[in-house]
C-alpha cells in the first residue's frame, strides 16, 4: 500500500505528531491549508473561513461605472493559513500527515492506513506518538487505538463526533434548497449553484457519512481507548455558521457634485439560516444551533470520553483548525504529553 505522506523530521527526544484529516479532505488541510479543498476536492476550505467582503468604492468614476466583477462571493478569508502542523514543526517536533486513499471510504480502511503511518513515525522519535485528528479523523484514531499501540501517548481531537452526527439524516430536507434559492439567482448562475447543492447532497447521502450516525454499526462496535496510558484532549465548536453566499449590488449614493458609487455585498443565503426555513423545529439538530454546534458536529458530541481536558470555542467546523487560541492550547498540551 503506497500512501501520499508528508514528513518533516524533528528531534528524536520529542514525540512524533501524526495528523489525521477528516471526511472528503486530504493532507493539505494540515500541510498546505491555503490549497485545501473539501467534498472530495471540489470546493476550497476557504469558503468555510470567509468573512463578509468589504464594499468597493467607485466614487472616482465619471458617471455610472462599468463593473467587471463576479456576481457572487463566498466572502474573504485570510491568506497564509496555519494549523498546528506548522506550529509543532517550528518547535522541533516530527510532524507527519497523509492523504487517505479513500477519503470518503470506510473508517476501517483509513485506520489500516494509520497503522502503517504510525509504524513509520516510530523511526523518527524515541518519545512516542501523539495523534491529532480533525472531525472524522478523531474517530479514525480511536478505531486504530483499539490495537493498543503502546507507543501512543496522546490523543487530541478537534470537532470529532464522538457520539455521532445527525447531519446524514438531513438529505431529504436539503433537496428543496435548489428550488428555494433559484428565484434569487440570475439564470446564468443557476446551474453553478445547482451543482454546488448536488455535490453537498451527494456528500450527505454517502455511506461514509451514514457511518457517522449515532446508531451506526461503527459506534455500536467502537471500543474505548486506553485512557490510563493515553492522555486525551478534545475541542468543540459552538458557532454553526458555515458559509454565506453574497451577491454584489451597485449602489448609488447621491451627494453634492459627483455621486458616489459603492459595490456592496448583499447576503443571498447562508448556512444554517436557510435550513431553519425547511427543517421542522422538532427535529432541528443541535449541530446547527448557535451555542450548541459547529455546523456539522454538536459541542456535546465533540467531547472525548475520559479526556483530561475539553474546550469549546465560538468557532465553526473548519475555523477550529486555524484559530490561534486552539493552537496555543494544543502546543501546551503536546509539551506535557
Amino acid at each position: 500500500m503506497k500512501l501520499d505522506i508528508t514528513i518533516h523530521k524533528g528531534q528524536q527526544d520529542k514525540p512524533a505528531i501524526v495528523f489525521i484529516h477528516g471526511l472528503g479532505m486530504n493532507k493539505n488541510i494540515w500541510v498546505n491549508p491555503d490549497e485545501a479543498k473539501m467534498l472530495g476536492g471540489n470546493f476550497p476550505i476557504r469558503y468555510l473561513l470567509a468573512k463578509k467582503p468589504e464594499p468597493v468604492d467607485y466614487s472616482a468614476a465619471a458617471g455610472k461605472p462599468k463593473i467587471r466583477h463576479s456576481r457572487f462571493s463566498f466572502g474573504e478569508a485570510e491568506n497564509d493559513l496555519k494549523t498546528s502542523f506548522a506550529d509543532l514543526k517550528s518547535l522541533g517536533y516530527t510532524v507527519i500527515a497523509w492523504s487517505q486513499r479513500r477519503p470518503a471510504g470506510p473508517i476501517a480502511i483509513a485506520a489500516a492506513e494509520l497503522k502503517k503511518v504510525a509504524e513509520l513515525s516510530k523511526e523518527f522519535s524515541k518519545a512516542g506518538i501523539i495523534l491529532i485528528g480533525h472531525s472524522r479523523g478523531g474517530l479514525i484514531a480511536r478505531r486504530y487505538l483499539e490495537n493498543r499501540d503502546r507507543s501512543v501517548t496522546g490523543l487530541i481531537t478537534l470537532a470529532s463526533p464522538h457520539n455521532g452526527s445527525s447531519m446524514a439524516k438531513l438529505a431529504g430536507y436539503i433537496s428543496p434548497l435548489a428550488s428555494i434559492i433559484s428565484p434569487l439567482i440570475h439564470e446564468e448562475d443557476r446551474k453553478k449553484i445547482a451543482y454546488v447543492i448536488k455535490r453537498v447532497l451527494d456528500f450527505i447521502k454517502s455511506k461514509a457519512l451514514l457511518e457517522l450516525l449515532p446508531d451506526s454499526e461503527f459506534f455500536r462496535s467502537l471500543k474505548d481507548y486506553d485512557h490510563k496510558t493515553i492522555q486525551g484532549l478534545s475541542f468543540g465548536g459552538t458557532n454553526p455558521n458555515l458559509f454565506t453566499l453574497y451577491r454584489w449590488k451597485l449602489k448609488e449614493i447621491p451627494g453634492r457634485g459627483a455621486h458616489k458609487w459603492l459595490l456592496e455585498p448583499e447576503t443571498l443565503f447562508s448556512i444554517p439560516d436557510i435550513l431553519e426555513k425547511i427543517i421542522p423545529g422538532r427535529i432541528y439538530p443541535e449541530e446547527l444551533k448557535k451555542g450548541l454546534g459547529d455546523g456539522l458536529v454538536s459541542a456535546k458530541s465533540s467531547i472525548l470520553l475520559h479526556c483530561k481536558e475539553h474546550h469549546d470555542f465560538d468557532l465553526n467546523h473548519a475555523t477550529i483548525l486555524f484559530d490561534e487560541g486552539v493552537r496555543k492550547k494544543i502546543i501546551k498540551a503536546v509539551g506535557m504529553m
